[in-house]
């Protein structure tokens, strides 16, 4: 189980999303109804917050307004859980959250706990539109009901202690040990479809990968040759600079990788004349003599590393003529005083590649109002550019403030 926290200034669009967003169940809201829309969930936490904060922060009004957590256990972890289940894990979680102490690193007594139980908040659960992995959404207030400030400084490095915290109670894998498990795993599917290949090629790789589960992304250089690449496993991504051993599945080695596996000697049982026991005999196999490969000509490739929080980050490939449809037919709402023309850019691009949580996550952050992305997708007949188009039209929409859509439940 991995976990990140972000203290956020726009925690009216950070609830919508929590509550909204499609395939998204409400696990409990603190000191809240929860039956009630998410627009009123926020108005009660802003009113709380005005209505104590001035008293407690000696006139500074708090910038940031909400803490966003996002914590994703592995399906293993979560096999079998009812919604009680996911709620007593929220109850768990932030208990761990609150009790770690940063006051030795931020040298400020604020710093030594937080009071997110004792705080307004609302706990989703979200299913990744690819993998369909369950992961959990938690928006709260800065001000428990108290009218203590919730510490915001390394609120990051809060929630991956919280979630050492839980693993180490529940008996689950340090996050970097199970990072080390996956690459294991991704490794040895590597061996093993290049060991079936007889012939190398990129998309024969890529498409075995995906029988697999797997999402191969090439990074190719201006001359349209792969330069590096990474496989998705789920949400995460491994680059293969860190796949195999001694970095053998690199671009650079991967072709040197699959010929090895290929020019192994094989041996036979021959009887020699005038004997009558059978010996093995070691018979070098000529090495079966390969097409050469004619590659097709193919459109000039962008690639971007696209992050939408310090933890996650999207590797992106797109046509560059696409790419220049996108730029050019993106622009900012009106509307949306917040928003940049890379915000916007940027919405366009994950949705192009596909990654639709990522896209709504984007559009929240830059105080946009997302939308209902079920159904999303390349149509059958539809060519890049004219998807390209349609990304940079659902991005200008997803950009727009909530408060100029009607929302429904």
């Amino acid at each position: 189980m991995i976990a990140c926290a972000h203290c956020i200034g726009h925690g009216n669009n950070a609830v919508n999303y929590s509550v909204y967003k499609d395939r998204a169940d409400l696990v409990k809201v603190n000191f809240l109804s929860d039956d009630i829309t998410a627009e009123a969930m926020w108005q009660r936490m802003r009113f709380h917050l005005a209505k104590v904060a001035a008293q407690h922060t000696k006139g500074r009004p708090i910038k940031d307004t909400a803490i966003r957590m996002e914590i994703s256990p592995t399906r293993e972890e979560t096999a079998g859980w009812t919604m009680a289940d996911w709620e007593h894990f929220a109850d768990e979680f932030i208990q761990a959250f609150d009790s770690v102490d940063m006051s030795d690193k931020t040298k400020r007594a604020s710093s030594k706990a937080t009071h997110v139980a004792n705080s307004q908040y609302v706990a989703s659960l979200h299913h990744d539109s690819k993998s369909g992995i369950l992961h959990l959404h938690i928006v709260a207030n800065r001000v428990d009901m108290d009218g203590n400030t919730n510490d915001g400084h390394y609120v990051g490095e809060r929630a991956v202690a919280a979630a050492d915290i839980v693993n180490l109670n529940r008996g689950w894998g340090n996050p970097k040990d199970i990072e080390q498990k996956h690459l294991e795993e991704i490794s040895d599917a590597c061996m093993e479809i290049l060991s079936q290949m007889d012939r190398f090629s990129w998309e024969m790789y890529g498409r075995k990968l995906a029988q697999r589960g797997y999402k191969l992304h090439l990074h190719r250089d201006s001359n349209n040759k792969v330069a590096g690449y990474a496989i998705m496993r789920g949400n995460s991504s491994y680059k293969s600079s860190k796949l195999g051993k001694g970095r053998n599945l690199m671009p650079s080695t991967i072709m040197k990788t699959w010929t090895k596996l290929h020019s192994e000697q094989g041996t036979k049982t021959i009887v020699p004349k005038n004997e009558s026991k059978p010996m093995t005999a070691t018979i070098r196999e000529p090495k079966p003599v390969q097409k050469p490969v004619i590659p097709k000509p193919m459109p000039k490739l962008c690639s971007f590393t696209i992050a939408t929080d310090e933890y996650h980050r999207y590797p992106i490939f797109i046509r560059e003529d696409a790419d220049n449809i996108i730029k050019q037919n993106c622009s900012v709402p009106d509307d949306n005083d917040t928003a940049t023309m890379e915000n916007v850019v940027n919405t366009a691009r994950l949705l192009f590649a596909g990654y639709l949580d990522a896209a709504t996550s984007m559009s929240y952050s830059c105080g946009g109002g997302g939308s209902d992305l079920s159904g999303w997708g390349k149509d059958k007949d539809e060519d890049d550019l004219k998807l390209a188009l349609r990304c940079a039209q659902m991005a200008h929409r997803m950009c727009k403030p909530a408060a100029s859509r009607k929302w429904h439940r």
